[in-house]
């Protein structure tokens, strides 16, 4: 815990020199030192903003505390959410821990310092003046990529790709935090899920899953194509990311799903949620597992969330099934060697897959979650308080959990 930092009271009345008071809120702060390696080369934009396209090469010592904080004021295209759950995702255990020479190991964007956190759920308490969609007392959540809606990229439809972006939670103060503003666009109503949820605490416990469940959603149903019912799936990896998947896979209509976890705990926790074929592949050959699952037809769909490829592509190349979609999901450390022979003979395809914006990706999740045919709360294995975030990001670093949440 971060017992030099707390402050004790929840709620601060600050004093102004003018005799203007502003309310504060707790908030977890991720610091850090600009010093891109000598070997990296900056843009200008990086070097002016410190908006960094690779934390991994610009930003050491990454170190967290607490802090009280001004609690925000929406603009008028904003929300202002009081945040209720907030899962801890890979990227955050990436931000916050450091290789030998103390970089970060996260190597995408990231700014700092600045409030992480991004997989949330909370209740509207504030809109600004231009805010048609949401009204206070509202449950929600939330996409990562604000997009301005005016670049090349945007107006062609590639909003995830924007080129004024920023990212909730990596580039701009995200929900580690008792409240945190939110573009309208980015939000999404979780009321829906009253239809699957008895209590408003477990809305939003299973709203709070809703972010990285829509993360496989796109991979599988956004970027790849020819996915049907009835289609053997095999993740590799079963996290997070990868447990979530093996839901949708299963609520999309799956002929079987099979996942291949070398820790002894997700593979337990992968049968609790009722998925037969679970296997280690340190000690099970996944191809002979494939092989026996399918009748030798192989897999139709390889979702790779594993991020282990040196591993995990020579199983993936020698169980494609003819037509087989390879979904590549995870941020591998090294490049994965591929037998393009193999996908040229199985008429199979590779589809790069990250994150989730626009294109009904969170309505179609949403929707499933009030049907009833996708439950992510067996997934929420540890609960931590806000105080306790450097606990719960490390809980999750030892990767035993299904979903770690903080609780505000």
């Amino acid at each position: 815990m971060f017992s030099s930092d707390i402050l004790e009271a929840t709620v601060t009345i600050i004093p102004l020199w003018d005799s203007v008071a502003y309310i504060t809120m707790k908030a977890v702060i991720l610091d850090g030192e600009w010093d891109p390696r000598p070997e990296y080369e900056c843009s200008e934009t990086e070097a002016d903003t410190h908006k960094s396209n690779n934390g991994s090469q610009t930003w050491k010592h990454p170190a967290l505390h607490i802090e009280n904080r001004e609690k925000p004021t929406p603009e008028s295209d904003e929300v202002l959410v009081k945040v209720r759950y907030t899962g801890v995702c890979g990227s955050d255990i990436s931000m916050t821990h450091a290789d030998g020479d103390r970089y970060m190991h996260y190597s995408a964007y990231v700014n700092l310092p600045n409030v992480i956190g991004h997989e949330f759920s909370g209740e509207v308490v504030e809109t600004g003046e231009d805010v048609q969609s949401f009204s206070k007392g509202d449950l929600v959540t939330s996409e990562v990529t604000s997009y301005c809606g005016r670049c090349h990229m945007c107006r062609n439809g590639f909003n995830g790709h924007c080129e004024n972006f920023e990212q909730l939670g990596f580039t701009i103060p995200g929900a580690f935090a008792e409240y945190v503003a939110v573009p309208e666009i980015l939000l999404w109503d979780v009321s829906p899920l009253e239809k699957a949820y008895k209590s408003k605490d477990d809305i939003l416990k299973a709203a709070a899953t809703i972010e990285p469940t829509t993360i496989t959603y796109n991979g599988l149903f956004g970027r790849a194509e020819g996915i049907r019912p009835g289609d053997y799936y095999a993740f590799h990896g079963v996290g997070p990311i990868g447990l979530t998947g093996m839901n949708v896979a299963r609520a999309a209509g799956a002929g079987a799903v099979i996942a291949f976890e070398p820790s002894d705990e997700r593979r337990d926790l992968a049968r609790e949620l009722g998925f037969e074929y679970v296997f280690n592949p340190v000690e099970t050959d996944p191809t002979q597992a494939v092989a026996q699952v399918t009748d030798g037809m192989g897999v139709d769909v390889h979702v790779e969330t594993a991020g282990a490829v040196a591993q995990t592509y020579p199983a993936i190349d020698e169980t494609l099934a003819e037509t087989a979609n390879v979904v590549h999901i995870s941020n591998a450390g090294e490049p994965a060697s591929v037998d393009l022979r193999q996908y040229q003979a199985n008429a199979a395809q590779v589809y790069g897959a990250e994150g989730h914006t626009g294109d009904r990706i969170f309505t179609g999740v949403i929707r499933l979650m009030a049907a009833g045919k996708l439950d992510n709360l067996p997934l929420v294995t540890s609960i931590f308080d806000l105080e306790e975030a450097d606990t719960a990001i490390e809980q999750a670093s030892k990767r035993v959990d299904g979903k770690v949440l903080i609780e505000v």
